[in-house]
């Protein structure tokens, strides 16, 4: 059976939106479970719908350790905009629930750590990093100058490292300015 160019534009729109929602990079086997697991289309159609949304530069197939993820582009985010309507708002509600519920068990494999040396007087060193298993997918070291800033960072990060890996990697990947 023949897809039509809309049903092929409304698949690739909910993968966009799949991505947009979670805000962190998902690897292959992610999103493959959780399309899947929601039936939302089958897995050569997804198979072929990602590959076409990397070749058109709406998503990007990152490497980090060895395992790939994809992330969603500006141009992915730009395109979900104008066609976001195309998502039907009971599809939109499916997802955004299963989206939250999986975020979490997603954390709970992700090891978050969030720390703090004083180096001197005025001067504290804070590490942040994001690992999925054996994979560090982001380690951070900043300079702050007083104890309650390094506090609040680890605190902050702690509690949303899901959401602002997503944010950061995709403020670095943004070639708009």
């Amino acid at each position: 059976m023949k897809i039509s160019p809309d049903q092929q534009l409304k698949s690739k729109i909910k993968l966009l939106y799949i991505l947009n929602q979670f805000s962190v990079p998902l690897t292959n086997q992610q999103m493959t479970d959780f399309v899947l697991e929601h039936d939302i289309m089958n897995y050569f159609d997804l198979q072929q719908y990602l590959t076409d949304l990397v070749d058109s530069s709406m998503l990007e197939y990152s490497d980090s350790e060895g395992e790939h993820y994809y992330i969603i582009t500006e141009s992915g985010k730009n395109t979900l905009e104008l066609f976001s309507d195309r998502v039907s708002q009971s599809l939109r509600r499916k997802i955004n629930d299963s989206v939250d519920s999986k975020k979490k068990s997603f954390v709970i494999k992700t090891n978050i750590t969030a720390d703090y040396t004083k180096e001197d007087d005025n001067d504290y060193m804070v590490h942040l990093s994001v690992k999925e298993g054996i994979y560090t997918l982001m380690d951070i070291k900043v300079n702050v100058v007083s104890n309650k800033h390094a506090k609040t960072i680890c605190d902050n990060w702690q509690k949303k490292a899901q959401y602002l890996y997503g944010d950061i990697l995709n403020k670095l990947l943004d070639s708009s300015d």
